[in-house]
């Protein structure tokens, strides 16, 4: 059983050192630029590998502690090879010219806004762009279990001023894209595929209701007494009204 997970366990590290030293890019990942990349995102690409859909972030972390060497480094929820288990990328910072088509798979909930505003960078200082559909496919479930697949005339925007880079073979990383290079679905076919938080019914009163008086004395046969006069009343009120005036005299 140990030497089982022993097995399972060196065989996640190679296969977490493949994604980092050599191609990110075939996963959907972009390292930042001291080569870190978020235990989370890594853990996501991992998962999503036939036999591997167990993993988890602690299981990550023990093969990267029980690894030969020590080839990876973990700081504040990212991970790295050490460098010198990284494969050496040219001209990964210049500015490079596009193919013709790149794709990006949106989340559903942010369609509205990229169609007012264009694919704008989240979180990162960038837009990553996928080479292949079904790359754009892989990184946009990791969003949106439906994402909206979106088709940017690249070529095009880069000679209108549009910036690409290419970190690997299939990402390319662009600043901003304007949405007039962006081709996507309608917005109302979009809009039918969100999930709608279901209407909360009225509650129902589990106390009875209040009986109005008049019910509660037929109920009861209740008689409902007229108020009677208290007898000299009216001589009293008038007898005071005479005290008052002798006393003004």
């Amino acid at each position: 059983m140990k030497k089982n997970l022993e097995f399972r366990r060196k065989k996640l590290a190679k296969l977490m050192a493949y994604i980092l030293g050599r191609r990110p890019d075939e996963f959907g990942l972009v390292l930042d630029e001291e080569g870190f990349v978020s235990l989370k995102e890594l853990q996501q690409a991992v998962s999503e590998e036939e036999g591997w859909a167990y993993v988890k972030i602690s299981h990550m972390e023990e093969a990267a502690r029980g690894s030969d060497g020590g080839y990876f480094e973990i700081h504040e929820g990212r991970i790295r090879l050490r460098g010198e288990m990284v494969t050496p990328q040219k001209g990964k910072h210049e500015s490079v010219e596009p193919p013709l088509l790149l794709y990006f798979a949106a989340r559903r909930k942010a369609y509205a806004h990229i169609l007012r505003h264009g694919l704008e960078p989240s979180g990162k200082p960038f837009v990553p762009l996928a080479a292949t559909e079904e790359l754009a496919v892989r990184m946009g479930r990791r969003r949106d279990s439906h994402p909206v697949f979106l088709t940017i005339q690249a070529q095009q925007a880069y000679r209108n001023g549009c910036t690409f880079t290419r970190p690997n073979e299939l990402i390319y990383l662009a600043g901003a894209v304007p949405v007039i290079y962006i081709s996507g679905p309608p917005l109302e076919q979009v809009a039918e595929t969100l999930p709608r938080k279901p209407q909360k019914q009225p509650r129902e009163s589990t106390s009875p209701p209040v009986p109005a008086y008049d019910t509660l004395r037929m109920a009861y046969q209740m008689e409902v007494k007229p108020k009677r006069k208290r007898e000299g009343d009216l001589s009293w009120k008038q007898e005071a009204r005479k005290y008052r005036r002798r006393r003004r005299r």
